[in-house]
Parts: structure tokens; C-alpha cells; sequence
């Protein structure tokens, strides 16, 4: 709660994320939620992905046995359909509508189950490297991707004023 107020005080939107795993998928979050209340909460399920948390020798980490299915990820969005922030992202959503980028300035791509760089912004520039990222724009676009993210800095707590 106190990152929550100290986003209040500051006129920040509180956003919060969740990664639905074999661990929480059960859970029913709704009294947290509601007390937290949230601008945006986004769901996201458990995603793997070569290279990062699937296992493999060169892996950072192995995720595979928090992966949930498609239906459990849907049991878990429809226990807290009734919260209004909430913005389900499962794997068909999140996977290719990101843009991240490692320490050298490489775009990583994510759309083959694993996590390709591109050339470096540096040296091709970032409209050449973006197209080698994999990024779905239709996919960012519906999924919410540009939201307001600050309040009027007259400190209101009324979200009715955000659109």
C-alpha cells in the first residue's frame, strides 16, 4: 500500500502487473485488487522462451514448471473479470507486442519462442533494427499499449478524468 499512496501524492497512475503461474493461478486476488485499485492490471500468463527461462544449457533460468495452460490463464482472468483495470495478456497477446531492447541497443526479437537481436540501433539505425524485432503493432495497438499514465498534477485521485 505505501507505493500505492506514494503514487497517489505524486499524482502517478498506479499500475500493476501479475504473471499468472502454476503458483497463483488458483488464487482469487479481487479484495487485494480492489484495495490496491489499480489504474491498469495486467495479467500476463507465464510465457517461455528459449534462450531466457526454458531450460536449455546457454538458459538463464528454468520457468518451465510454472508454465499454466490457455485454459487455467482463462479461469484466472474470469475470477476477476468484475475489476474494471484488469487487461488479460496471454501468450498470443504479450508475445510479439513489445519492444525490448538488451544492453547493446539490439531489439530482441520474440516471435519464434525465443529471443533473437537484431542488429544494434547504433549501427543500423532504429528504423532497420525495428523491422528486425518482430514487433506486432495491430497487436500493441489492441492490446492498450498507449495509455495515460500520469494525473493532473493538482493531485486529484479521480480517475473518472482520464480517458
Amino acid at each position: 500500500l505505501k507505493v500505492r499512496e506514494l503514487c497517489a501524492q505524486h499524482g502517478i497512475l498506479f499500475k500493476m502487473n501479475t504473471v499468472v503461474c502454476s503458483l497463483n493461478h488458483r488464487e482469487n486476488m479481487n479484495e487485494y485488487v480492489t484495495t490496491l485499485d489499480p489504474y491498469r492490471w495486467k495479467a500476463f500468463q507465464c510465457l517461455i522462451l528459449q534462450g531466457e527461462n526454458a531450460g536449455g544449457v546457454n538458459d538463464l533460468n528454468d520457468a518451465r514448471e510454472l508454465q499454466v495452460t490457455r485454459e487455467e490463464f482463462d479461469a484466472f482472468i474470469q475470477r476477476h473479470s468484475d475489476q474494471s483495470a484488469l487487461i488479460p495478456e496471454p501468450n498470443t497477446v504479450m508475445q510479439n507486442s513489445y519492444l525490448l531492447l538488451d544492453e547493446e541497443l539490439r531489439f530482441l526479437d520474440c516471435s519464434e519462442n525465443g529471443k533473437i537481436p537484431s542488429q544494434s540501433i547504433l549501427e543500423v539505425g532504429v528504423e532497420r533494427a525495428l523491422s528486425q524485432a518482430g514487433f506486432d503493432d495491430d497487436m500493441f495497438q489492441k492490446r492498450g499499449g498507449i495509455f495515460e499514465w500520469t494525473r493532473d498534477r493538482a493531485g486529484s485521485n479521480d480517475s473518472s478524468i482520464l480517458k
